[in-house]
């Protein structure tokens, strides 16, 4: 999908802030850290407009009978999907004891009432088996791609036997 005229502009003058704000400082060669967090906050916008998208993929995907993962890079919109899924989803980022990561992918394997597992990439792309997923959607992703193979393959482990939709919102 792409983005509206409204989240174009927006996008724009976040850009365009980040510019001025750069040249006001005089950063000709920059703060290499400051400015990977002032990149980052470009990421989240695109991680917020992808939302709604990612609602409606998820939405069919369960229509159709399929259960999904659903892979963020930030909390905010971990918290906002797992508030629109609510009883239908469970979620497993960092903050959560290790019980309640167990607890999550337990439910989601096990429980027919579990549509949707919500997960931050660093948290839930590895060493979890996650094959009732037939959909993997990943709201946002990772710089490095091999974070987000490792995510992909939570649902391709040994006892996946049906096929696997993997979508990125780009």
């Amino acid at each position: 999908h792409r983005l509206t005229d409204k989240e174009v502009k927006e996008y724009d003058n976040l850009w365009e802030e980040y510019l001025m704000k750069r040249e006001t400082m005089g950063k000709k060669n920059g703060n290499l850290q400051k400015d990977l967090v002032e990149l980052i906050l470009l990421r989240q916008f695109i991680a917020a407009a992808a939302i709604p998208h990612t609602i409606e993929m998820v939405e069919n995907a369960i229509e159709m009978g399929r259960k999904v993962i659903v892979f963020t890079s930030f909390t905010e919109e971990l918290e906002i999907l797992a508030r629109h899924f609510g009883k239908l989803a469970v979620t497993h980022n960092g903050p959560m004891s290790t019980t309640m990561k167990q607890k999550s992918v337990d439910s989601f394997q096990k429980n027919d009432k579990i549509k949707v597992f919500i997960g931050n990439i660093k948290s839930a792309g590895v060493a979890i088996t996650l094959t009732e997923a037939t959909v993997v959607v990943f709201n946002s992703f990772s710089w490095v791609p091999g974070d987000n193979e490792q995510a992909e393959d939570r649902a391709f482990r040994i006892g996946q036997k049906n096929d696997v939709n993997v979508y990125y919102q780009l």
